[in-house]
């Protein structure tokens, strides 16, 4: 009994002092690595004021919705057969990018072109239809790189290109609204303009943004009016549904390379290289 008693009293003692050792270990780690690696970190950063907006970048509903559409963009290509590594969308060629060519009712697309402003030849063979999220990272970058506006400068009046309202994140619905404003009262030159500064936004709150409509000689009283009024809230909600039903766009941005002679088109899902496009255009003119 007396043995019994000292085997358990020794497993007792060896068990707190394993316990105690793995204790040490974790704080050693916790005052010294972790605190290194932290450190490493905010260097990386720019220093702890930096740190603490990457920080509160990770936190906020727009990041989080952004990386969640990042994701979910690459389950729907893995589901299509069309998912891409990394290091092949880098290269920018049509196979890494699009998704395969399908038809439209030529009716859906004369609809979409009656109302847009076309930037290019109206009678192109080819047009690209972006569909874009004004708080998008992924659209500014399109936006920034200007891919869009080169296509129409390379290929002249084979190619235009139509820009589309579509709402992923909810607050860009008023950005997206204002835009449309700004065309309604100073025409199609303007309001790209809006939509590129918007871009580059940090503030985007509705004084930020009639501010905006303001250096860009919108009359402040009709902006803020047609703004407050919500009169183009069904116009987005509308071109967001047309891109996913006619296209299959489920993220932005979204590009639309249609061949206007056969009514058939790829979805280039992502912002990628401008050769990603350009092959696509090539095949679509036989070059």
């Amino acid at each position: 009994m007396e043995q019994e008693k000292s085997m358990h009293h020794k497993w007792w003692k060896l068990s707190f002092i394993i316990i105690f050792i793995l204790s040490f270990l974790l704080l050693v780690y916790i005052a010294f690595f972790k605190k290194d690696a932290l450190r490493l970190e905010t260097l990386k950063t720019g220093g702890s004021t930096n740190m603490k907006l990457v920080e509160q970048l990770y936190r906020s509903p727009a990041y989080q919705e952004q990386q969640k559409q990042a994701i979910q963009q690459v389950l729907d290509s893995m589901k299509s057969g069309t998912a891409q590594q990394p290091t092949q969308a880098a290269t920018g060629t049509a196979q890494d990018a699009t998704a395969p060519t399908s038809t439209v009712d030529p009716s859906a697309l004369a609809t979409i072109k009656k109302d847009a402003y076309v930037e290019g030849n109206k009678n192109a063979r080819i047009t690209v239809l972006e569909y874009s999220d004004l708080v998008c990272p992924y659209c500014k970058r399109q936006s920034d790189s200007k891919i869009l506006d080169q296509l129409v400068s390379q290929y002249g009046n084979d190619v235009n290109v139509i820009y589309r309202n579509y709402l992923v994140h909810p607050q860009a619905e008023k950005l997206e609204e204002g835009s449309l404003c700004i065309w309604e009262l100073l025409g199609a030159k303007k309001y790209y303009e809006y939509i590129a500064q918007v871009f580059d936004l940090t503030d985007t709150s509705d004084t930020a943004v009639i501010a905006l409509a303001k250096s860009l000689w919108a009359p402040e009283a009709a902006f803020t009016t047609c703004f407050n009024s919500g009169k183009y809230a069904t116009s987005i909600t509308n071109s967001t549904d047309e891109g996913r039903t006619l296209f299959g766009v489920t993220g932005t941005p979204g590009n639309v390379i249609i061949d206007n002679q056969k009514n058939t088109f790829t979805l280039v899902a992502g912002a990628y290289p401008i050769e990603t496009f350009q092959a696509d255009i090539n095949k679509i003119l036989g070059k």
